[in-house]
């Protein structure tokens, strides 16, 4: 039995593209699931082998499938995370549509805020959360993008904290673009200074998170960010001189 309608008009290509979607999304093909070969759904969509591959690179790209090889491969269906939003943030700051003035302007309006929000819904192991990931930047790191990933935690901690899904695909999707930049123009910054995070410089804010101070937690993230924020914009510049 046909799980596809034939394609009969000149879209062909996009509607392939949305039937295989609303099947993800309706949860006929759920994560894990293999989508079936190129020979069936070029018969049940009545369409060429090229279209079909069209539609599914487009999946691959979105992020709503993974190619694998061999004789048991093909394309399976993976679960959508926030990492597709970082990625599109990513190709438009690469593709110079977006500043790393711009991005640490919304972080000032937003991660204020997620902070603030995080304090309502702090919880036993959220406390044990946020205390570990601050403890964590005092450690010795075993690369640069451990160095930067535990910099960053107390941040991507309170953004799945503040209980709002899209501010923490915001918060993450900065983060990512702000990582980029600093791993390839000054991955071995000193801590002591203020180039990115300087030690204790989330204590303010995760004492006030647990403390239920959301004023507090809001004030001492304004601050934190304003530190770095120029020198964000600096290495903006050094990396587009390098590498675009």
């Amino acid at each position: 039995m046909n799980q596809f309608k034939p394609i009969k008009h000149s879209r062909v290509y996009e509607d392939v593209l949305l039937q295989l979607k609303d099947a993800i999304f309706s949860r006929r093909f759920k994560a894990g699931d293999k989508l079936p070969s190129e020979r069936e759904l070029t018969a049940q969509f009545q369409v060429s082998r090229g279209v079909i591959r069209e539609a599914i690179r487009a999946l691959e790209l979105g992020g709503f499938v993974a190619i694998r090889q061999g004789p048991a491969g093909g394309a399976f269906v993976t679960d959508l995370t926030f990492n597709q939003v970082g990625n599109a943030f990513l190709d438009l700051f690469l593709a110079n549509k977006l500043s790393m003035k711009e991005v640490a302007r919304v972080r000032l309006h937003i991660e204020p805020e997620v902070a603030r929000m995080a304090v309502r819904n702090i919880s036993g192991s959220g406390t044990e959360r946020i205390r570990e990931a601050e403890a964590e930047e005092h450690l010795a790191f075993h690369s640069y993008r451990d160095r930067v990933d535990r910099l960053t935690r107390v941040h991507t901690i309170l953004a799945a904290m503040c209980g709002n899904h899209f501010f923490e695909a915001i918060v993450k999707s900065m983060l990512q673009v702000t990582a980029e930049v600093v791993l390839a123009v000054d991955p071995d910054h000193d801590p002591d200074h203020d180039t990115l995070h300087g030690p204790g410089e989330h204590i303010a804010i995760v004492e006030a998170v647990i403390a239920g101070d959301g004023d507090g937690a809001a004030e001492a993230m304004t601050v934190h960010l304003k530190r770095f924020a120029d020198d964000l914009v600096a290495m903006e510049t050094i990396y587009r001189q390098r590498f675009l």
